[in-house]
């Protein structure tokens, strides 16, 4: 197996030359270490915005490429993790780099035999135009070695509009990744995946950054991502996790009683809330208000309104129709009521001899 690329040791990890054709060129700056191991892979936290951007929304910076990996064993623990970059002046793609036959990953797999799992970052998708053809490399590299999992996560789609002469290609090339589930999962990244990418592979982090939740610009256009490759691919991703739109909380703001001045009277004035950020957003994204925290005082106490009790009775059925007493009345008993008529009963000797003096009397 012949190898073109070659590996030099740095500060924390290593740079690695993929091709040896390749040169330092004013054209690319990453010319000719494409590919960085170990902590060599970190990137500053401005070249992570400008290549992903997170956290203030997309950037669209098409002549960028940059993709984050891991490679793991069959338990999940991690073998080596770097990223790729593309080059400029060659015009190659990150995915070519990677995964091409007899490429840097070929050499991983065949040095590791234990390899399972393969885990992506990439800012965006790969795509399948004639001149790279990434996503037929990634394809092939899958049929090579059918053991290996591996999960695609992505934070902007490329060039799969409907305007764009490469969308046919692009998306089929989608398709066909994504029809190889459960061994491969197109996810685009999230929520909780943001940071996990910042502990890993950004330097230079601001603390506030680490906690800082997702900003609505990037949130919307994480939940964009989700709904395109599910409408690309027909799968589900199965690795979002989107926060959900904060609801406008009832704000309560503190009030202080003027003290009353005899030459002059001091009417309150409204405050006004200050937001901790202003996100760069894009025309096509509304601006959501982040939410400003309640004031509560130490000597005011709000008082709750009282809550309604609400008792549910059962209504009284149709006066067509009987009405069960023990439902309104549990100790009621029922009475059953007796009409008597009285009735006068002759006897039949008596009437016989009524007859019979009656004939004597008509006789006589």
């Amino acid at each position: 197996m012949e190898y073109f690329f070659q590996e030099f040791s740095g500060f924390h990890g290593t740079l690695v030359k993929p091709y040896y054709w390749l040169y330092h060129s004013q054209h690319c700056s990453r010319c000719p270490y494409h590919i960085r191991t170990g902590e060599e892979s970190r990137v500053t936290y401005g070249e992570f915005y400008q290549a992903f951007g997170f956290p203030y929304g997309p950037t669209n910076p098409e002549n960028k490429q940059l993709t984050f990996y891991e490679i793991k064993d069959f338990t999940g623990r991690v073998l080596q993790k770097g990223h790729a970059t593309n080059c400029n002046s060659c015009n190659i793609h990150v995915e070519s780099i990677l995964f091409e036959e007899h490429g840097y990953l070929d050499f991983n797999l065949y040095c590791h035999q234990s390899v399972g799992y393969l885990t992506l970052y990439s800012n965006y998708t790969p795509c399948d135009e004639y001149a790279h053809c990434c996503a037929t490399k990634m394809n092939d590299f899958l049929i090579r070695y059918p053991q290996i999992r591996m999960d695609i996560y992505f934070s902007q789609l490329y060039h799969v509009d409907e305007n764009n002469p490469s969308s046919l290609w692009n998306r089929e090339a989608l398709r066909t990744l994504a029809g190889h589930w459960s061994r491969v999962t197109v996810n685009p990244i999230s929520n909780r995946i943001w940071q996990t990418i910042l502990y890993d592979f950004v330097r230079e982090v601001p603390a506030a950054t680490l906690h800082q939740p997702i900003l609505p610009a990037r949130a919307s256009a994480d939940s964009y991502n989700a709904y395109m490759i599910h409408l690309i691919t027909g799968v589900k991703p199965y690795f979002v996790d989107v926060p959900p739109e904060p609801k406008a909380p009832v704000v309560v703001h503190r009030q202080d009683f003027p003290t009353v001045n005899a030459n002059h009277i001091s009417v309150p004035q409204p405050q006004h809330g200050s937001y901790p950020y202003i996100p760069v957003l894009g025309p096509s994204v509304p601006i959501r208000p982040v939410p400003i925290p309640a004031y509560h005082g130490g000597h005011i106490g709000i008082r709750s309104k009282p809550k309604q009790v609400v008792r549910h009775l059962n209504m009284p059925t149709d006066r067509n129709q009987e009405t069960d007493l023990e439902v309104f009345l549990p100790n009621a008993r029922k009475m059953n009521e007796v009409v008597v008529t009285e009735k006068v009963v002759k006897k039949k000797g008596k009437d016989k001899r009524e007859k019979k003096k009656k004939k004597k009397r008509e006789r006589s």
